[in-house]
């Protein structure tokens, strides 16, 4: 049986429906382990008027990875290793690039990559000429980067780092700007080029990564690498600390997401579903917002 519900959601003048089908039929709730498929329908609610958002005076640049890339982008409920999804078919991703520019008004936005983001991209490379590390892609000519004075950029990429055993290197890495080849000198060699475009107070907002259960990578495992995703958000934080105008996202631990909860808000144990971009976001717009006056 089906049941049509509306979920209603914490940013403003929102909503979304969805089709539920549950194992069990009509009921009042719909416990994770009963719901056998869900259909999102195509949002309807009308944009948010720039009156009613932030006005930022700085343009941002989003620097992200397939999370990011889903934005706008057709995205398919998948079971993967000891993942299982309860959910069945294609929706259509509302992601933190859309949620974000409909809370804030930036003079400009930009969000580099394929299809608006950099899919299976870690920050740091296995090797110095890794052209799957965002740190490579940074010193290509032809990368259509853009080249905006004091511009917000966002990095968010370290699931990745994650997933493809980066070494972590140590902090004099960064210092010595070693390249690409470890993590810590990759975030170094990333920065250095974002500074080249958007000049010595350009603002970076970084963010650990999210749970996740996907490929045998969960939230809690060691990678090849022998790191965990705390190993490389640790790294992260260190560098950060290092410089001023860097911005922390805590939304491994703000977003309300849990390694309980993922196959409610993601597709595959790792890419959000709509329900989990509207938490995943929050966490962002929060940091943004004490931005606006900066």
């Amino acid at each position: 049986m089906k049941q049509l519900f509306t979920l209603l959601l914490c940013l403003p003048a929102y909503s979304q429906s969805m089709v539920v089908n549950t194992t069990t039929g009509l009921s009042s709730s719909f416990p994770t382990c009963q719901v056998a498929s869900v259909t999102f329908n195509e949002d309807t609610s009308e944009p948010v008027a720039a009156s009613g958002k932030v006005q930022m005076k700085r343009s941002i640049v989003f620097l992200g990875h397939s999370i990011w890339r889903n934005d706008n982008y057709l995205v398919t409920y998948r079971n993967s290793g000891s993942f299982v999804t309860p959910f069945t078919g294609v929706f259509r991703g509302r992601g933190y690039q859309t949620l974000i520019c409909e809370a804030f008004d930036f003079p400009s936005v930009s969000s580099p990559g394929p299809d608006g983001g950099y899919s299976g991209y870690s920050l740091g490379g296995i090797s110095a000429t890794d052209d799957k590390s965002i740190a490579v892609v940074a010193q290509q000519a032809d990368n259509g980067w853009p080249n905006v004075q004091n511009a917000i950029w966002t990095i968010d990429f370290i699931t990745n780092d994650f997933k493809r055993n980066i070494p972590l290197g140590t902090f004099s890495d960064y210092k010595n700007a070693t390249g690409a080849a470890t993590f810590y000198g990759a975030v170094r060699q990333l920065y250095d080029k974002i500074k080249e475009l958007s000049g010595a107070d350009v603002i970076i907002v970084f963010a650990n990564a999210l749970k996740r259960n996907n490929s045998g990578y969960t939230s809690t495992s060691r990678n090849t690498a022998g790191c965990t995703l705390a190993d490389y958000e640790l790294a992260l934080l260190t560098c950060a600390a290092a410089n001023t105008g860097w911005y922390f996202v805590d939304q491994n631990r703000l977003s309300g997401i849990t390694d309980e909860n993922l196959p409610a808000v993601t597709a595959d144990g790792l890419h959000l579903n709509n329900l989990g971009y509207t938490m995943a976001v929050q966490p962002w717009i929060n940091v943004l917002r004490s931005l606006a006056d900066k």
